[in-house]
Parts: structure tokens; sequence; C-alpha cells
């Protein structure tokens, strides 16, 4: 419970971030090189991943606590699956597109992150 609760409070944060970035996304865009609405698709991509995985967290812990295990695996594969892809996602940009480490290190630790979580999908019954 406690994994899956510091994942949503985690994604909450990042939320926060990204619609502080999008009202705003020329500081984020200089801070990266890139352009104004390059930064823009960017930060939109990584809201709508943010999104999946904070509701995926934040629905395992209600299936855990509510011991309904239905939708504690479906949600904690759907948080699995989001960190998964939202990591390979700042992977693959960080590396190709910014060519910042810092992005391309988050990305990793966000597979890791996902990997966690399957990992919580698969022992927990």
């Amino acid at each position: 419970m406690v994994l899956f609760g510091l994942m949503f409070l985690a994604e909450a944060g990042d939320l926060y971030g990204l619609v502080l970035t999008l009202a705003d996304p020329v500081p984020a865009a200089d801070r990266f090189g890139i352009t104004a609405s390059a930064e823009v698709l960017r930060s939109t991509v990584l809201l709508v991943m943010a999104l999946a995985v904070c509701f995926g967290a934040l629905l395992a812990l209600v299936g855990l606590l509510a011991r309904m295990p239905a939708l504690f695996h479906t949600s904690a594969l759907v948080c699995a699956i989001g960190y998964l892809v939202y990591g390979l996602f700042q992977v693959a940009v960080g590396a190709l597109q910014l060519g910042s480490s810092i992005v391309l290190v988050a990305g990793l630790i966000y597979v890791v992150l996902g990997g966690l979580a399957y990992g919580m999908y698969r022992s927990v019954y």
C-alpha cells in the first residue's frame, strides 16, 4: 500500500509541475534549448502519461484498501505500463531531442518504478 501511495503522491507532484510548465513553457524550453511549441508537445504527452500513472496508482491503492483484487490488478497494471512508457519516452527524449543526461536518468528511474509496480502486480493476490 505504501508503494502505491508514494507513487500516487509523486505523480500528483509531477502533474502539478507539468501544468505549471504548460502555463509558461518558455523557461523550460530555454533550459532544454528547444522551442516553446516543442516543450508544450513534450509536456502534454508527459501529462497524459502521468495522469494514467497517477490514477492507476490511486485506484490500485483503493483496490488494496477495499480488498477488491480485480480493481487492484487492473490499476496496478495500468500504473506499471504507464511508468514503463513514461520512462521509455523520457529516455528517448533525453537522448535524442534534449541531449540531457538528467532527463535520461529520470527516465531510467521511471522504468525501474514501472518494474516495481509490475512486481507488486504479480505478487499481490
